[in-house]
């Protein structure tokens, strides 16, 4: 059993490393993308492919958490991610050119899988009973991070500082967040799932072979990857978007912030909804909230659509992070829930063409408009699909009879 006070710090560290990982990564690498564009002379295309290698290291490598966790324990994933951490943020500080930042955004997306969402809800899930609430909580204070981000960067500008001093900041912090996660949440006891519960006499245990067979599975995984290129393709461009239709910069940092706090509330309350509502129907609300975020923001034509946006965007996107990883565990159980979430995070790699393809529109047509009416389409056909998805253990249940009647002939 672990003491109420591990638990809480363990649990409160994993959310400060979430919150820096928010505040310095995805968050906030869009609004320091066109100091550094200017110095380096890039192309908004090779400026978006930094984010594109951020997105798709995150994704490609979030098979190997699951397998350190399993064999190395929790703290010793933690450590390897804190290194990475550090070099990558280290790496965007002493940058030289473009390859040293693809190099450092790629070292930043391999640590934030060894670090961020996939040992963390399983860490959380594996630890407390009320699993949405819990989660719901460790999303909205790590969301809190997009919060500071931007908030951070214009008070670094406003000092005069330069874009490598905020670098700087981030490389020192994840030292410090990255020792106290390790020392604390790394030390959890976790439980073994709870045996699966009985179908008509037959244990209804989900494997990872058997999930991956199932359409809903894909689904799910689809729904998420909409989610997540709406999410990293918004914070490529958002920043430059709307200062090229006319919106000064501080309020456009002021726009994104506001969004990452509707962010961070929305995890606050589908974390208690959770407790209530199907997972399915947040799934349903996020993927809506998105493509109308993505569609207004496409716009940008007035104060209200701005404000739309701002609602729809960040209040989705809150919803999204919770009610995928619980839908995940409604569907297929906890006990191959580490391995089928890191899958997901993988497949939800193909995300990360959201922003290289827009860098490349931008520079095609001078405008990331299409860019963003594409993704809200996209996550339009999700919003349908998840509309018309069936539990898989319907099916199951409904010949749960016949299956027992065979079993005891």
């Amino acid at each position: 059993m672990n003491s109420k006070p591990l638990v809480f710090v363990g649990f409160l560290t994993l959310c400060l490393m979430y919150f820096l990982l928010s505040a310095g990564t995805f968050n906030s690498l869009g609004m320091v993308i066109p100091s550094m564009v200017k110095e380096f002379g890039m192309t908004w295309a090779q400026a978006g492919f930094g984010f594109t290698l951020l997105g798709t290291a995150c994704g490609i490598i979030s098979l190997a958490p699951a397998l350190t966790i399993r064999k190395l324990g929790v703290g010793r994933t933690l450590l390897a991610g804190i290194a990475l951490l550090f070099l990558g943020f280290g790496l965007l500080y002493r940058s030289q050119g473009v390859e040293t930042y693809y190099l450092a955004t790629t070292l930043l997306g391999i640590g934030y899988c060894f670090c961020g969402t996939v040992p963390a809800v399983h860490v959380l899930s594996s630890t407390f009973q009320r699993r949405s609430t819990v989660l719901g909580l460790y999303f909205t204070i790590g969301n809190l991070g997009a919060v500071a981000g931007p908030l951070l960067w214009a008070g670094t500008q406003t000092a005069g500082m330069g874009w490598r001093s905020y670098w700087l900041i981030f490389t020192i912090a994840v030292v410090i967040v990255g020792g106290l996660c390790t020392l604390t949440a790394g030390r959890l006891r976790l439980e073994r799932p709870p045996q699966d519960p009985l179908i008509g006499g037959l244990h209804a245990e989900w494997t990872v072979r058997r999930a991956l067979g199932s359409v809903q599975f894909w689904i799910v995984v689809g729904a998420y990857t909409a989610c997540l290129a709406i999410n990293t393709t918004t914070h490529s461009f958002a920043y430059q978007h709307l200062m090229e239709h006319g919106i000064a910069a501080t309020r456009a940092s002021q726009l994104i912030s506001l969004s990452a706090l509707v962010c961070a509330i929305g995890s606050a309350l589908a974390g208690f909804a959770g407790e209530k509502a199907s997972p399915r129907a947040l799934t349903m609300f996020s993927l809506g909230c998105l493509a109308v975020s993505a569609a207004t923001l496409a716009l940008a034509n007035g104060p209200w659509t701005l404000v739309l946006w701002m609602v729809t965007f960040g209040g989705g996107l809150g919803f999204s992070y919770v009610a995928t990883a619980m839908l995940l565990q409604s569907y297929f159980g906890q006990r191959a829930s580490l391995e089928l979430y890191s899958i997901m995070m993988a497949v939800s790699t193909s995300a990360a063409v959201g922003p290289a393809l827009g860098g490349a529109i931008k520079d095609s047509t001078g405008s990331f408009s299409g860019i963003f009416i594409g993704l809200a389409a996209v996550s339009a056909v999700l919003l349908c699909a998840v509309a018309l998805m069936r539990k898989p253990g319907e099916a199951m249940e409904t010949h749960a009879p016949r299956l027992a009647e065979a079993a005891e002939v």
